[in-house]
């Protein structure tokens, strides 16, 4: 007989199916109960199922032990507007339409805040590498500051400023733009390289070789630039234009 035809499996598979179903069941009950507070016009239970909604997509609730929600973009705020439109219905029943619009102005109004927000950084980030080139670090700085508040998932930005920071000999402060960098790309040849002379500059030699153990590994196509940063004075340009 057929493994597939096996009843005690085919029973457990059932049975399996059904959990997986009750669960999502039971998400749709939960998100249906937060939309319904939202909409019920009472301030205070609002208020509350605002805050948990919240949670709920920042991933700091989670409504089912096996089921962990992790949400990588920004989240987006529902305007209140799309509970303008529940008229006659039931008190906590939403217009599809009304809300599924809502949803979609708020996606188009983030993005082109975003799109403002890059030109913005763009342009800082040309004055920054003028001001650099003219040697004026101290208005390079300024200019990358400003840009990372505009733009703050850029890793470039972070290893430019961290540069920035190399040549004003802000060496302990180097750090925290190179972790920031590595975050947003793990592969960053010059966060990693610039990490690596802040750690020469401070006479930090153990951190150093680990530094310079793993730009080998990693990087041995650009051992001419490491050699030229860490060994000798040069090479900035260079390994500004590496990635």
């Amino acid at each position: 007989m057929s493994i597939l035809k096996n009843p005690a499996i085919r029973d457990r598979k059932s049975i399996e199916l059904d959990e997986e179903f009750n669960n999502f069941m039971k998400k749709v009950g939960e998100v249906s109960n937060l939309v319904k507070d939202m909409a019920s016009g009472d301030k205070v239970k609002a208020e509350a199922a605002k805050v948990l909604a919240d949670q709920y997509l920042d991933g700091k609730v989670i409504l089912d032990d096996d089921v962990k929600l992790k949400v990588k973009q920004n989240r987006t705020v529902i305007n209140q507007k799309a509970f303008h439109n529940l008229g006659k219905k039931d008190e906590g029943e939403m217009d599809k339409e009304s809300w599924m619009a809502e949803v979609s102005k708020d996606a188009e109004k983030r993005y082109q805040d975003r799109k403002v927000r890059r030109e913005r950084a763009d342009t800082l980030k040309t004055q920054a590498i003028k001001a650099f080139r003219r040697d004026e670090y101290d208005r390079a700085l300024s200019c990358y500051n400003k840009a990372i508040e505009q733009v703050r998932d850029d890793p470039m930005l972070y290893c430019d400023r961290a540069l920035t920071k190399i040549k004003l000999e802000k060496f302990d402060t180097v750090f925290g733009d190179c972790d920031l960098a590595l975050r947003l790309n793990e592969n960053s040849f010059r966060a990693r390289l610039y990490q690596a002379k802040a750690h020469k500059e401070l006479e930090e030699w153990d951190k150093l070789e680990e530094c310079r153990k793993q730009l080998d590994t990693m990087f041995p196509q650009h051992a001419e630039l490491v050699h030229g940063l860490l060994d000798k004075e040069e090479a900035y340009d260079d390994a500004a234009e590496s990635e």
